[in-house]
């Protein structure tokens, strides 16, 4: 009888914990997320949506690891990577994409870090120029914390979102983000939202945001192809050099070489910078070849 009632007495304990534990508890499955951001990007670099998924897994204790994702109906996928703990993102990682009953697409790739990304691309915006987009997120799983995050094109005009936004911000290219915040999401929840905005401008933003600049006093770094671009002027510098140096060097050893040359022929002919010779009786100059005086027949001495 007392043993009777101890199981009852633990039963219903047990059944009072379960209860009071927050669904944050319960639901420690491998899938689950302690965070999601859900940002949406219109007519960003093409005129379509643009969608960034970055998650964040609860259990870190298993990695690396597959995890998964569905995109709606007609989204093109884009990238599945995973974050570095320097923020940096890996690259591009390849992924399987199976068709789900619902219509979903599920997709699966591997990480070796917690954080991972997903984007993809989503023909979502109707009418021209006043647009309007209705977005759904499908939870694959169990979600602790989500953001949802919808950025107003630039050149965009009487923007709204529906529900309203619990916050706003502008960043510093002049986008301006209107957010949500969800919590405690479970597998198949959806999280949808309505955006509604004019434009006529059929150019994307991102050729609008100028490309960023150096700080003052600091020089940009150089890109792969400026590198080799500058490495190559360098040599071709430094080749002009040495050739320069080259001919000169040349050019005076050519010149040390003819010189004593040059003073051998002229000493053997005499030279144009020879002293020349007269007459001692009547003083007229004479040529190489006058034994005599042409003038007085004086008969030449010779010079020691």
């Amino acid at each position: 009888m007392k043993l009777r009632k101890i199981m009852f007495s633990v039963t219903i304990a047990l059944a009072v914990l379960i209860l009071i534990m927050p669904p944050r508890a319960i639901a420690q499955t491998p899938d689950r997320l302690t965070s999601l951001k859900i940002s949406l990007w219109p007519e960003f670099d093409k005129p379509t949506v643009l969608v960034l998924l970055d998650g964040v897994l609860a259990d870190t204790s298993n990695l690396p690891r597959q995890v998964s994702v569905v995109l709606p109906p007609e989204a093109q996928l884009f990238v599945t990577t995973w974050e570095n703990p320097d923020g940096s993102l890996a690259p591009e990682q390849s992924a399987q994409q199976a068709k789900q009953d619902d219509g979903y697409t599920r997709v699966t790739f591997t990480i070796a870090q917690p954080r991972f990304r997903v984007e993809y691309y989503h023909d979502l915006l109707r009418g021209a120029p006043d647009k309007v987009m209705n977005f759904a997120y499908k939870s694959i799983g169990a979600v602790d914390a989500v953001t949802l995050e919808i950025q107003q094109p630039l050149k965009a005009t009487n923007f709204a979102v529906t529900p309203a936004a619990q916050s706003t911000r502008t960043d510093s290219d002049g986008f301006k983000y209107f957010s949500y915040a969800f919590s405690n999401i479970t597998a198949g929840q959806m999280i949808t939202a309505q955006v509604k905005y004019t434009k006529t401008d059929p150019n994307p933003s991102a050729q609008s945001v100028p490309p960023p600049t150096p700080a003052r006093g600091l020089s940009a770094a150089p890109t792969g192809n400026d590198s080799n671009n500058l490495f190559l002027l360098i040599a071709l510098v430094a080749l002009g050099v040495t050739a320069m140096l080259g001919f000169f060097l040349l050019q005076q050893r050519s010149q040390e070489t003819r010189l004593p040359v040059d003073r051998q022929r002229r000493r053997r002919r005499g030279g144009a910078a020879a002293v020349s010779v007269f007459c001692t009786q009547c003083g007229r100059t004479l040529g190489p070849e006058d034994n005599f005086c042409p003038k007085c027949g004086a008969k030449r001495r010779v010079q020691e």
